[in-house]
């Protein structure tokens, strides 16, 4: 017996018009409102991206694109958000938050790859093969080689 698992780079899809992200801060900056929780994959994501990334502190971290400087923080939902200086056309920002969106859902995936991986070793499931699809997405086939029939996990 043998089960197959797609591994799927998910778009997290936003529920909002492009604009409705965009909000205006005090003095010259304005945020954009994104779906990254975890910081430790947005700074990989930023670096993954080609940027410089400097962590402030556990809930802010700034990246470098050259001499534009884009600060991260984490509002009270635990999401970030990316505070922009008003002279970078929000445009160029939606499409960098975008771009880095991409990286980031890229190791999400990534990271559950491997949970998987260790999780199916430890409950007996033998990695039979493993292909990676043009779309990023991975399917695993695993054979069952020992399967309790009272085991309920």
């Amino acid at each position: 017996m043998s089960i197959e698992l797609v591994l799927i780079p998910v778009g997290i899809a936003l529920a909002h018009a492009a604009g409705s992200l965009i909000e205006k801060k005090s003095g010259h900056t304005y945020s954009i409102q994104t779906v990254m929780k975890r910081q430790h994959l947005l700074q990989k994501a930023i670096e993954q991206y080609g940027c410089n990334v400097y962590e402030l502190n556990e809930d802010n971290c700034q990246a470098e694109v050259g001499d534009i400087k884009i600060f991260f923080q984490q509002n009270d939902k635990g999401i970030f958000e990316a505070v922009f200086d008003e002279s970078v056309e929000k445009e160029h920002a939606l499409e960098f938050i975008d771009n880095l969106h991409v990286e980031y859902k890229y190791l999400i995936q990534q990271e559950t790859y491997q949970k998987l991986l260790q999780q199916a070793q430890e409950k007996g499931l033998e990695l039979e093969s493993e292909e990676i699809q043009k779309d990023r997405s991975i399917l695993l086939t695993f054979n069952v080689s020992e399967w309790s029939a009272g085991e309920k996990n």
